[in-house]
């Protein structure tokens, strides 16, 4: 059954078949709306899209070079960035610079400066930058967190790390305060629609990082559901209902999930302000 539900949901993306001009449009009559329902007819245009490695990079020079926008291919991370950055702009040349912004630190394009890891740039950086809060705190004030601890001369020793060597990623200790996956399951009707949804798992020192994962939950006419780039067979974007999607994460027993973290996304308009000014 649920494997049906998934494959009802991936038929092929709208934003596959818009021309620049067409998705510029779109983005500005999503303007229109309420910020939570932009966030849901923008990331619904994604819905198909396939699950790319490494989608975007960062422009034409550095040791990732690549593509700074698209939207024919995403993981998980660069779905939420681009539709966040849809979001916030009236339209396509303005989504384009906001994206920018929200995946480094000071707003321009370098792999040194990019927002690598979720939990130490990614999340305080765009809090900062008045893109995102913690929803957690206002769920459960009582809730967890985990703590991602990060060394330099350690972290780099993990294989899938080695590539970040160069980057500017700070050492230090970082807390995610999450849900208990029971407990996200029993506070789920208080979940604002919009919100970002995070994976969170325990400690491993074979790979370091805590958060492993992101998508949008929403509320759909099938239910509430979690819209995200899937790593699964269907290697797309795509709704999984909620309380499916927490089941799954009980399912990994090599690196156990302990729960969720959940963001907030905000209409950051007095910080595009600045990016439209300096843009021009």
């Amino acid at each position: 059954m649920l494997a049906a539900l998934l494959a009802a949901s991936i038929a092929a993306a709208p934003v596959l078949s818009l021309s620049e001009s067409e998705l510029d449009t779109r983005i500005a009559e999503a303007h229109k709306l309420p910020f939570s329902a932009r966030i849901d007819a923008l990331s619904r245009l994604f819905v198909g899209v396939p699950y790319t490695d490494l989608p975007l990079g960062d422009g034409d020079s550095g040791p990732e070079p690549g593509p700074l926008f698209r939207t024919d291919g995403v993981d998980c991370q660069t779905y939420v960035e681009t539709v966040l950055a849809m979001a916030n702009a009236t339209g396509l040349d303005q989504a384009k610079a906001v994206l920018t912004d929200i995946r480094y630190a000071d707003g321009k394009p370098s792999f040194q400066t990019r927002n690598h890891f979720t939990e130490a740039q990614w999340l305080p950086a765009n809090a900062r930058k008045g893109y995102l809060r913690d929803a957690v705190p206002a769920l459960d004030k009582r809730a967890p967190a985990e703590t991602l601890t990060l060394a330099k001369s350690e972290w780099t020793q993990i294989p899938a790390l080695k590539r970040l060597a160069s980057a500017n990623i700070p050492d230090g200790k970082y807390q995610v305060r999450y849900l208990p996956l029971e407990e996200a399951g029993k506070r789920s009707k208080s979940i604002a629609p919009g919100t970002i949804v995070m994976v969170v798992r325990e400690y491993d020192p074979g790979r370091v990082v805590r958060i492993s994962h992101m998508g949008f939950v929403l509320s759909t006419d099938a239910g509430l559901v979690v819209r995200h780039a899937s790593t699964g067979k269907e290697r797309a974007v795509l709704d999984e209902p909620f309380d499916a999607f927490l089941q799954r994460q009980t399912e990994y027993k090599k690196w156990k999930v302990v729960g969720v973290a959940l963001a907030r996304p905000l209409e950051a308009r007095s910080r595009v302000s600045r990016i439209k000014t300096a843009s021009r």
